[in-house]
């Protein structure tokens, strides 16, 4: 059997770098300046040393469990069963609501040359669609992953050198943060507002500890890899808010696709159309990896985790887990229709914020307590980010995800009678199978 091949350290840093940057950037800087001003700058900043702290709150439990998981394993691990269900259903979520968000955010970019498009239609279409497709496995999504990489790395390229010649002195006028501003929130509010939306351009990192078993040597290279994969996608969020206010000014509040406004100034009309498909290219990869990829998360705790009733994990012909997909699916569409781009990408915030609080708290119980003891505040800090609305649904998910764990959880000796079955089936398969043959 040939032995599949582990990601390099080069590998992981694409992989890092294409998981965060997403729509974020893009799509959301005008609502960063909105609420915050040219101080949206300092909001990307303090956000982005924030992750890098919690980064190191990861990279820590990496080095004692090097295995696949990432947040729910330190959980379980650190603090037993029910809180790693809990983190493990959340991590679940956080790629469903991550695919309802980016379905949002394509169907949003497309707007911007769509202005009738019938939004919610096509985005339970796509969805519906991805979700049979993922039904039946696909070989295409390392290639389409690499494609979108590619795409999103001239986009970024494209934006910052073609643009940066529009950047004006004048754009960058504000009255203070603490007094007044012509932002829609202004003062600290409106910091901490654009605080927590720019946690949402980061929290991709956290998938990468998910992979850790299928990377060389994940106790030294994940936590290297993880360090410039952050700081290199702090770098690029500066300089492209830099650009998009130096270019844009108060206009940028005004567009749904501040980048690609920017860019028109310098090609001409053409731009829009031009960088709205690059990005909802770049988009769609996301959409199409996190389809694939979630319901994978769901059968491991199923599987490997033994969080979940175990008929989660089991696969089709095809060698995909049904039930897994049908959920992630189901609870996609659901998630979708809940709300628009920017609430869906609180929502992504929120469930992020459950893993981080909870790998802060195992580097405590671990020892690590500098960087557990900051993980933990600035995660809690970003309680003070989210809209009413997020904090309901967010909170009303965990309370359901408790419920449904002493509802559908097995006792150990109920899990060990099924898994006895489960094998003494299989074993009875492979004998019949052999007669056969």
């Amino acid at each position: 059997m040939k032995e599949n091949k582990l990601l390099s350290p080069a590998a992981i840093f694409l992989l890092g770098v294409n998981s965060i940057i997403g729509s974020g950037i893009f799509l959301l800087s005008g609502k960063i300046y909105e609420d915050a001003g040219i101080w949206s700058l300092l909001a990307i900043l303090c956000a982005g040393l924030s992750i890098f702290v919690i980064a190191f709150a990861y990279a820590n439990m990496s080095k004692i469990y090097s295995k696949n998981g990432g947040a729910f394993v330190y959980a379980k691990e650190t603090f037993g069963r029910f809180p790693g269900f809990i983190v493990g259903m959340v991590t679940w979520l956080l790629g469903t609501v991550t695919l309802a968000t980016e379905v949002s955010a394509l169907l949003t970019a497309m707007k911007m040359i769509l202005p009738n498009l019938n939004s919610r239609l096509i985005g339970i279409i796509i969805i519906l669609a991805l979700g049979i497709i993922s039904y039946f496995g696909s070989s295409i999504i390392a290639g389409l992953d690499n494609l979108t990489s590619f795409v999103k790395i001239v986009l970024v390229l494209v934006f910052i050198f073609t643009c940066l010649w529009l950047v004006r002195g004048l754009n960058f006028s504000s009255p203070n943060l603490l007094t007044a501003s012509s932002a829609n929130l202004g003062g600290f509010k409106g910091f901490l507002s654009a605080y927590g939306t720019v946690f949402f351009f980061f929290t991709g990192f956290s998938f990468l500890p998910v992979n850790a078993e299928k990377m060389k040597n994940p106790a030294k290279n994940l936590p290297k890899m993880m360090s410039l994969v952050m700081l290199t996608c702090l770098a690029v969020y500066l300089i492209i808010q830099t650009i998009t206010i130096g270019a844009l000014g108060p206009e940028l509040t005004k567009t749904l696709v501040p980048a690609a406004t920017a860019f028109s100034k310098i090609v001409g009309s053409i731009g829009i159309p031009l960088f709205v498909v690059g990005i909802c290219c770049s988009i769609f990869g996301v959409i199409v990896a996190t389809t694939f990829n979630t319901p994978t998360i769901l059968a491991s705790l199923a599987q490997a985790h033994e969080d979940v009733p175990m008929f989660v994990s089991k696969n089709n012909r095809f060698g995909t887990p049904t039930w897994a997909i049908i959920l992630t699916t189901v609870c996609g569409i659901a998630l979708f229709l809940s709300g628009n781009y920017v609430f869906l990408s609180g929502l992504t915030v929120f469930m992020s914020f459950v893993q981080y609080l909870s790998t802060g708290l195992a580097n405590i119980k671990k020892k690590f307590l500098l960087i557990g003891i900051g993980s933990v505040l600035f995660s809690l800090v970003l309680l003070t980010s989210f809209t009413l609305s997020v904090l309901i649904l967010g909170l009303g998910i965990l309370i359901l995800l408790v419920m449904i764990y002493f509802v559908v959880k097995l006792d150990d000796d109920e899990r060990e009678k099924w898994l006895k079955e489960h094998q003494e089936k299989s074993k009875g398969a492979d004998v019949n199978t052999v007669k056969r043959l």
